[in-house]
């Protein structure tokens, strides 16, 4: 039998979970961990100034398994002030981020366990099943996602993978990647809305020289219409994407990689957030007239990062997002307003049909 007190003081892995008054998911996901078939691991609950019925639990479960350790804040802080208090409190030589009302595969760290029996290696990335869940609870859709290539990538090597990993929307997410302790010394997560998972994962692939990549769907991520922080209007949302492209740009830019390709897919990228920005304007949070509307439009297509990426764009995605293109490229006020109307319409009127269109990649 393993000795469960003994793996915690050098544990392979350290899984940190921020908790904020997730009750009733807390349970199932650490169930989850401990039901892993790798039990060289430690898990770091990260109690944000939960409610005291939530925080009981959590003491509750560390005082269950020596392997498990709370660490609290007094007050809520937000998700990336309790990743980077997890992060100061790693043992393991590898650091694994959960979100608490998600669940895992029970082989996920054998299999990244195994992964990392190649010398050296920085990171291991793996795939996700996206779970729909509708305001009721019900599970509307299920699809996977999975890693564009698999295998062992180094160097240049893995730096041409970076482009596809975020077309596959995979690049940001912090569950779907297990570092290696040594690669994330100083770094941690910066408290801005909707982006701070990608500004991390771009500092640490600054940092990372080989990674393996697994075309396996190990976590099951909950996209729940009720409370998912994507779901939430958020005032800045064009401000912090726009802030997203340029710094995968200036990635790019730091690895020698400036090239029309490049600069194409990344434009394609950015139409996508400019497009979701159009239709958020048309929203009464938006407090914006039409005349603002344009307004906004007419700064976005005199923005430098627009004209460099956005002329070259050619869509690797569905139908809508070519459409998306062509009439943004025109850099027409009136044409981008209009197509930020229909997207709205169709977005709170077919709702289903919206889904399935931001879907395409």
């Amino acid at each position: 039998m393993v000795d469960r007190a003994a793996l915690t003081e050098d544990p392979l892995f350290s899984i940190i979970m921020p908790c904020y008054n997730v009750a009733s998911y807390l349970d199932a996901a650490i169930d989850a961990v401990q039901a892993q078939t790798c039990e060289n691991w430690e898990l770091i609950l990260v109690d944000d100034g939960s409610a005291p019925d939530e925080a009981a639990l959590l003491d509750a479960r560390a005082q269950a398994d020596p392997r498990i350790r709370v660490v609290a804040h007094e007050v809520n802080r937000g998700v990336a002030a309790a990743r980077n208090t997890g992060l100061a409190h790693v043992r393991g030589s590898y650091v694994w981020m959960a979100d608490p009302d998600d669940r895992c595969d029970a082989r996920l760290l054998e299999h990244v366990a195994a992964a990392l029996e190649t010398p050296d290696v920085d990171c291991v990335v793996f795939g996700c099943t996206e779970v729909y869940v509708d305001a009721a609870g019900e599970v509307s859709l299920k699809r996977e996602v999975l890693p564009p290539v698999q295998g062992y990538f180094s160097g240049q090597g893995l730096r041409e993978q970076v482009l596809p990993l975020e077309e596959s929307t995979l690049y940001g997410y912090p569950w779907n990647k297990v570092y290696a302790r040594r690669v994330l010394e100083g770094l941690r997560f910066e408290n801005v809305p909707l982006i701070e998972d990608i500004l991390f994962s771009i500092a640490a692939f600054d940092r990372a020289d080989a990674a393996v990549f697994l075309q396996e769907p190990l976590y099951e991520y909950a996209k729940r219409q009720a409370s998912n922080l994507t779901n939430r209007f958020e005032p800045r949302y064009y401000d912090v994407h726009r802030r997203r492209i340029e710094e995968l740009y200036c990635q790019q830019q730091r690895w020698g990689a400036d090239t029309p390709e490049v600069r194409s897919r990344l434009g394609s990228l950015y139409v996508r957030y400019i497009m979701s920005a159009l239709e958020r304007n048309c929203d009464p949070r938006a407090h914006m007239s039409h005349a603002d509307r344009v307004a906004w439009c007419r700064t976005v297509f005199d923005d430098e990062l627009f004209r460099t990426l956005v002329p070259g764009a050619v869509s690797r995605g569905g139908r809508a997002l070519s459409a998306g293109i062509k009439l943004i490229s025109l850099r027409s006020p009136f044409v981008a307003c209009a197509l930020g109307r229909v997207i709205h319409l169709v977005r709170h009127g077919m709702g289903a049909s919206y889904a399935k269109l931001k879907m395409e990649r």
